[in-house]
């Protein structure tokens, strides 16, 4: 469904109905910010979802992102992303939202790693001491494939820079053609009545819709604008774009517990304190790890704490990010398409590459396909480079993939049977399940790759993709 917004009050109206409709608007996204914790950061395995180290389990949540204004859709969620966790205070992840940073044209590039996008510099890290590595797909296999004019979806870590900021791909997707909105995120400067400045792009708000209803704009908020491909002029130099909705992101309500991922930036060690993105975060009397942990410009940290009134971060714990520390990824699940010449298969929807991996667990010492395993490694350009491989049993109510053919399928209750290598499996969907290169009315014969949890013998699909 593609919404036409006749004005910014009609598309106030209809984003408020989206909203309430949606599962979730997100403390992010423009939801009431009534989440106990919070959990913003990049994804960096599967299992759960695991964000920078942390796991948060998603069986009984879908994934959700706004690509349109007030408009959110079931989504899938892939190693790199940006994501928002919302968790009550049970301790249940409620809410889990996929934040893309840019959507667009590559405007130019202007280095071997680096290039802009809406005005905004991205760079290509390729060094985990410093962040997650970034993440290629859509055809991609690394930074040298880029070209200027290519369609493109970013996620990344705001850093601030000077009166502005850039952003620290961590992951860079190649689309058909560019989306039915832009998006741009960064953190606003030059703010005045006809609009501010993210980078190098002008922002343009006359008309446009400002979300959450009403907030302000402030300089050294994070944003991220939508617009139609046709509000952008200007040049690749000084481009401009012309808003239909701006949308202020929020960390939380004072109190909420915040558990953010970034690289540190205005690093003042006599304060004790440093800015991630737009928070200031105090860090006196935080617990760190390592412990011996020397503070610096430009590390990836993973930091804990509570929102306080002035909307700074009052930390309470300290991880640092660099793949020394901390696994780089992990990954637990089923292997789906293994490649015993090669040793690489698919494990969540991940590449992984277990040629010089530790095998431990597994009946004479080898891989095969469908078995259980638990993954630890670095980041590649396209996936894991698998360190250790060590198989377990297939848990109770953990997240496993089958890959067979769909038939028997029955739309109205939504179930149909996937004929395996290893026999036949029931599975059924509901609204939470996303469908991927393939809808319920094209399922019956198509080859596919189902994950989902079992209840019995039923396997209750979390996402269903199409192969051809």
């Amino acid at each position: 469904m593609r919404m036409s917004w006749g004005s910014a009050a009609a598309l106030a109206a209809l984003a408020a109905a989206a909203l309430t409709a949606a599962c979730g608007g997100g403390v992010g996204s423009g939801g009431t910010g009534s989440a106990a914790q919070v959990a913003q950061g990049t994804v960096s395995g599967f299992g759960s979802v695991i964000v920078d180290g942390q796991r948060y389990d998603d069986r009984d949540i879908g994934a959700h992102r706004e690509d349109e204004p007030g408009v959110e859709r079931l989504s899938d969620v892939r190693l790199g992303d940006q994501v928002e966790v919302e968790v009550d205070d049970q301790g249940q992840p409620t809410g889990l939202h996929v934040h893309t940073t840019l959507a667009g044209a590559v405007d130019t590039l202007v280095a071997p790693d680096r290039f802009v996008v809406l005005g905004q510099e991205v760079q290509v890290n390729a060094d985990p001491a410093t962040g997650p590595v970034t993440q290629f797909g859509g055809g991609y296999t690394g930074v040298a494939d880029l070209a200027a004019g290519d369609a493109v979806e970013v996620h990344g870590v705001i850093v601030p820079e000077g009166s502005g900021s850039r952003v620290r791909a961590t992951r860079i997707e190649r689309l058909a053609a560019l989306p039915a909105y832009l998006k741009a995120s960064g953190l606003v400067s030059a703010l005045d009545a006809a609009g501010f400045r993210l980078g190098a792009l002008a922002v343009h708000t006359a008309g446009a819709l400002i979300e959450p209803a009403g907030r302000t704009l402030q300089a050294g908020q994070l944003v991220t604008v939508f617009a139609r491909p046709t509000g952008r002029s200007g040049s690749a130099a000084a481009p401009e774009l012309q808003a239909d909705a701006v949308r202020i992101r929020e960390a939380g309500t004072v109190g909420t517990r915040l558990t953010l991922g970034g690289n540190v930036a205005a690093l003042d060690t006599v304060a004790e304190r440093f800015s991630l993105g737009a928070l200031t975060v105090h860090y006196a009397g935080a617990t760190l790890s390592p412990p011996m942990l020397a503070l610096a410009e430009g590390q990836y940290l993973r930091v804990s704490g509570v929102l306080r009134a002035d909307g700074s971060l009052q930390a309470d714990s300290i991880a640092l990010r660099d793949g020394r520390n901390e696994p780089e990824s992990e990954l637990k699940g089923s292997i789906v398409g293994f490649d015993a010449a090669t040793q690489r298969f698919s494990l969540r929807g991940v590449a992984v590459d277990a040629i010089a991996a530790q095998i431990e667990g597994c009946a004479g010492g080898v891989l095969a396909e469908g078995l259980y395993v638990e993954v630890e490694g670095r980041l590649g350009p396209t996936g894991v480079l698998a360190r250790e491989v060590k198989c377990e049993s297939e848990p109770s109510g953990g997240t496993v993939g089958r890959k067979g053919t769909a038939g028997s399928v029955d739309a109205a209750a939504r179930r149909f049977v996937l004929t395996t290598s290893g026999g036949t499996v029931s599975v059924v969907w509901s609204d939470n399940t996303l469908f991927e290169d393939v809808t319920a009315q094209t399922l019956d014969g198509r080859r596919v790759e189902v994950e989902g949890v079992f209840d019995g013998a039923v396997l209750n699909a979390k996402k269903v993709h199409g192969e051809d």
